[in-house]
């Protein structure tokens, strides 16, 4: 903010401190660009897309990012599914906690990185199972900028049997019954006839 003193005459306008300290420029060769130094940006989000029950015993979803020169209240939460509850949250300084869906089945002393900053930013699952399929949500922020990804996550089941049943009746149609049980999400089914 630019602020003048009642009858100065000086015609240069005095910045406070805080306003050097917010916005700084950045020379390239063409011309100038004004860049917050206090940017909060994800750089990397890493939650795979299938994971199949019962192959392994944990999995991490991992959400990088990068912080400018001053970082007051940041924080690191993960949403499930919506943004309205968090299921897990990092406050730098704080143990990280686990909550809703996730209490118990996270390894709270998985550490990411040995930056201070962003040690806890990642979770690690060790309880999998089909209920934690869904929508995950991270959310980096300060008092002074936020980011945010999201990425679907789906635990699914192999089927425990299959089945492709053909009936002929006496009126030469066929009756064809496809089944698969166990499986999870629940598959769709589709049967098709080579094209002739």
């Amino acid at each position: 903010m630019v602020t003048r003193k009642s009858g100065d005459r000086n015609t240069t306008p005095k910045l406070r401190s805080a306003d050097l300290t917010l916005l700084s420029f950045k020379c390239d060769n063409s011309d100038s660009h004004l860049v917050s130094l206090h940017a909060i940006k994800i750089v990397k989000f890493v939650v795979p897309e299938i994971i199949q029950y019962g192959v392994q015993d944990s999995v991490i979803l991992d959400c990088d990012y990068t912080y400018g020169n001053r970082t007051p209240g940041l924080v690191v939460k993960w949403f499930f599914r919506s943004k309205t509850r968090p299921v897990y949250q990092w406050i730098v300084s704080q143990k990280p906690q686990d909550i809703g869906i996730l209490r118990g089945r996270l390894d709270l002393n998985y550490r990411a990185s040995d930056d201070p900053l962003k040690m806890y930013r990642a979770l690690r699952i060790v309880k999998l199972d089909t209920d934690i399929s869904g929508e995950y949500i991270c959310v980096v922020s300060t008092f002074l900028d936020e980011d945010v990804k999201s990425k679907h996550m789906t635990v699914f089941v192999p089927e425990t049997s299959f089945r492709l049943i053909q009936n002929k009746t006496d009126d030469d149609t066929v009756n064809v019954i496809c089944a698969a049980d166990g499986a999870f999400p629940a598959p769709n089914l589709t049967i098709a006839t080579p094209e002739k």
